[in-house]
This record gives C-alpha cells, sequence and structure tokens, in this order.
C-alpha cells in the first residue's frame, strides 16, 4: 500500500525505530512531507535505545526549531539523553523549557527530571524537584530513596520508604542495598526478613547479592546457608552477581570449599576481582596458597588488585621467593604496579634482607610516582631500619610530612630507638604527640625501649 500521509509514515517510522533500524526509520522521516510531534519524536527515542544520545538531543534542538511542539514522551527521553551524556547544564535548560510548556506537573516529566538530577548529583535540585511533584508515585519515591542512600542520610531513606502506601521490588532493593552499602549489614538482613515476611515479592537478583553480601560482612554462614538453599529451591539461576556474592560470602564466612565448588559449576571466567579476592583471602588464612595460585593462573583478566592479592598472600604465608618471580612476571606481563604491591615488594624484600632488592624497588616507585603513598613510604621506613640505613628511613619519612598516619610516626620512633638514637625517638614521640596522632600500644614499646637505652626509666614512667 503506498504511503499517503503523516500517519502512514508514522507507522512506518515507529515500526523501524522499535526494531532498532534506525537508518531506515531515518529514511522514512526525511521522505515525510512534513514531520509532526510523533514522527520527531518516534526518531529520538529510536536514537536514545540504541545508545545515541547526543544524536537524539540534537534531534530534539532541530525539532523545537521545526515549531513541532514536544510531547512528555519526546520530553522524557531528552531528560535520559541528558543523564547518559552527563550534561547537567543542557538539562538545566531543558527543565526551564518543560516549565515554559506547562508540562512539570506532568508525573512522568516530573520523574524524569528528578532521575536527571539524582543521577547528576544534584540532590538539592532533585529534592526540589521531589518536594513539588503533588501526586507521587512509587517510582518517584524510589529515586528519592536511592538519592538519600547514596549521600549516606539511610535514615531519610527509611522515613520515605516507611510513608509509601505501595512498595515494589525496587523500594525493597533500594533500602537493602542502601543498608548493606553504608555499613548496617545487620539491618540490611532485617529488611530482606522483613520483605519475605511482610510482602508477595519474590527476591531478584540484586537483592540476593545485597542479602548475601551482608551476611559476608557480618560473617554469618548460617544465614548465607538459608539464603542460598533458598536459591537452589526456588531454581534460581546462579549466574553474575548472585554467583559471585554466594563465592565471596562462603569465602569470608570460613567455607572455601564450598566456594570452591560452586566455582566450579560457576567458571572462573565470570568470577569478579572482589569474589576472587575474597577466595584467595580465605585460602590465606588457611596457610594453602596452591589453589588460590590455580585459580589465578586460570582468569583470562588479571588487574592489579588480584596481582596485588596473590603477591600479598605468598608475603603474609612466608613465600617470599615466590612473591618476588611472581612481581617480575607483574612487571614484565601484567598491568603497572599500584602503591600497595609496592608496599608488598618492600616488605618481601625487608623479609629477605636483600637491601638490593628493596633499592630496586624503591627505584620503581620513585619512576612510577608513587615514594609519596604513605602505604610505600612506611614500607620504605621499615625496610632501611632493619637494613640498618637510619638515613634513608628518615629521608622517607620527612617527603611524606603531611600525610604521616600512626604506623608512620611508630615505624620511625622505634627505628631511632633501636640503633641508639633514644633522645631523638623520645622526642619524635613528643612531635607525635603535638601534632594529634594518638599512639598505641606498639608506639609505647618503642618509647619504653628509648628510655631504657639511656637510662630514663622515671622520664618513662610519664607517658604510662
Amino acid at each position: 500500500m503506498p504511503v499517503k500521509n503523516v500517519s502512514s509514515y508514522n507507522t512506518l517510522l515507529s515500526a523501524y525505530a522499535r526494531q532498532g533500524m534506525i537508518q531506515e526509520a531515518l529514511c522514512i522521516f526525511n521522505k515525510a512531507p512534513e514531520p509532526d510531534s510523533v514522527s520527531w519524536t518516534a526518531l529520538i527515542v529510536g536514537y536514545n535505545r540504541m545508545g545515541c544520545f547526543e544524536v537524539a538531543f540534537r534531534l530534539f534542538l532541530e525539532m523545537i526549531k521545526s515549531r513541532a511542539v514536544p510531547t512528555e514522551y519526546t520530553l522524557t527521553n531528552v531528560l535520559a539523553s541528558c543523564a547518559a551524556i552527563e550534561a547537567l547544564d543542557i538539562g538545566k535548560k531543558v527543565h526551564s523549557f518543560v516549565v515554559k510548556l506547562g508540562l512539570s506537573g506532568y508525573i512522568s516529566v516530573a520523574n524524569s527530571l528528578l532521575n536527571m538530577y539524582a543521577k547528576l548529583g544534584d540532590h538539592k535540585t532533585a529534592l526540589t524537584v521531589f518536594d513539588k511533584i503533588k501526586l507521587k508515585n512509587v517510582s518517584t519515591t524510589n529515586t528519592i530513596i536511592s538519592l538519600h542512600v547514596q549521600a549516606g542520610r539511610v535514615e531519610r531513606a527509611l522515613a520515605e520508604f516507611k510513608a509509601m502506601k505501595e512498595r515494589d521490588i525496587i523500594s525493597w532493593n533500594s533500602m537493602i542495598a542502601g543498608y548493606n552499602q553504608c555499613g548496617f549489614d545487620a539491618e540490611a538482613l532485617k529488611m530482606f526478613s522483613d520483605m519475605l515476611d511482610e510482602s508477595k515479592l519474590k527476591p531478584d537478583r540484586y537483592t540476593l547479592a545485597s542479602a548475601l553480601s551482608a551476611c559476608a560482612n557480618l560473617e554469618k554462614l548460617k544465614m548465607g546457608k538459608q539464603i542460598h538453599a533458598y536459591i537452589i529451591r526456588t531454581d534460581f539461576e546462579i549466574s553474575g552477581a548472585v554467583g559471585n556474592t554466594l563465592i565471596s560470602m562462603y569465602s569470608k564466612c570460613g567455607g572455601v570449599e564450598l566456594a570452591r565448588k560452586l566455582l566450579r559449576t560457576f567458571g572462573t571466567s565470570k568470577l569478579n576481582m572482589i569474589a576472587f579476592t575474597a577466595l584467595l583471602d580465605g585460602y590465606i588464612k588457611l596457610g594453602n596458597l596452591d589453589p588460590a595460585r590455580e585459580i589465578f593462573n586460570s582468569l583470562d583478566d588479571r588487574d592489579v588488585v588480584t596481582w596485588t592479592a596473590m603477591i600479598v598472600g605468598y608475603s603474609q604465608n612466608g613465600y617470599n621467593i615466590e612473591a618476588m618471580e611472581l612481581f617480575r612476571l607483574m612487571v614484565e606481563k601484567g598491568p603497572a604496579p599500584n602503591s600497595y604491591t609496592l608496599a608488598a615488594m618492600l616488605c618481601v624484600s625487608s623479609n629477605l634482607a636483600s637491601l638490593n632488592h628493596g633499592e630496586q624497588i624503591h627505584g620503581y616507585a620513585l619512576k612510577l610516582g608513587e615514594v609519596l603513598s604513605v602505604s610505600v613510604s612506611n614500607a620504605l621506613i621499615n625496610m632501611y631500619a632493619r637494613a640498618g640505613n637510619i638515613d634513608c628511613a628518615k629521608k622517607s619519612f620527612v617527603l611524606i610530612i603531611r600525610r604521616r598516619d600512626p604506623i608512620s610516626w611508630t615505624l620511625m620512633i622505634i627505628a631511632l630507638a633501636q640503633h641508639g638514637f633514644a633522645e631523638e625517638a623520645l622526642q619524635l614521640f613528643e612531635e607525635m604527640l603535638l601534632v594529634d596522632i594518638k599512639p598505641d600500644h606498639i608506639t609505647y614499646v618503642g618509647v619504653l625501649s628509648a628510655c631504657t637505652h639511656v637510662g630514663l626509666v622515671e622520664e618513662g614512667r610519664k607517658y604510662f
């Protein structure tokens, strides 16, 4: 049938756009004698779905120039484009245009504005938009709950949650994940239990991942197993986030072998770095590094965190030669070491009493610009002090004058005390107190050692 009017063109255009055949849709659009709001909106939505957000926005500007009037559906898609390309300034101009058109009262447009401001971090404007929405729906409140959670305002999120007359799975997930992400893991598990008891909703992968993460953090193996049993009982697919959090949970709760069994089913190719590090840490605690190295070797994409975790595992269990060999392999074939990798390797050098290796790593840290990192500097202080090179230890301590933590001060005080610089150690301790750094029991051991070395036992008593 020949295409005779705009409505016919729009039907074809919308069909092509929905199928992702955007070039065909554009061809129909260009043939249309007088594209109307429906024509423009269909094309904008099509490009938006394809992820071509900038093109979608440019089309919107052309639409305005053509004097076609945007609909609420047009505006929700344009605001989504602004959020996707992180164009807050442009989004604010669209907001002004929405107000001018008198469409800010439409719930779909208001929700899109709220989503845009929340995603782009303008929480103040988001709250203003939220307060102006007279008829809030579930989606509106879910967005504001997520916003409060992101800002750490868990109590305000809970207040909004409790005020909801109707809750969907996103409402519950926002609260459970929010508690988990803010460190309130017991509250996250209580909210998970409430969801099962009070609603007819079934947990999805986000619910289960957050609940399992809370179990892992609290080392609640029994509850973690109950959630795993629920997953099996309901034939829920163990993949993605759920599979990874299950492995993390078992690894952190002492069930490393159970985690390993899951991994055989799950496959190492789907294992994320958080789960791998948890599994590795579980084996490290058992002092069993061979299975950890097998998993490490099987990973296709090993990032700096993975390499560092394996190196630290070797170092903490006394396999310093293996740690050194793995570091050499990392430098040759892996990602660039970070400050934690270098700090671990400086500890390995200290353990091996190999100042030569340590100096090489010091040079490597200088090359990478990591020498001012507190973790690297602390490791340098420790290494040089153990090697008897107090001058180099002092230089490393001086370099981080504005970044020193309690470990930095303690290491330097002990180094001075052990190498006969007792008065200097006591002077440094006084400086530590002056800058309001709280000593720990190890610091006091260094101070006592310094006092004993110079016969100032009475002097030492005033510190205890």
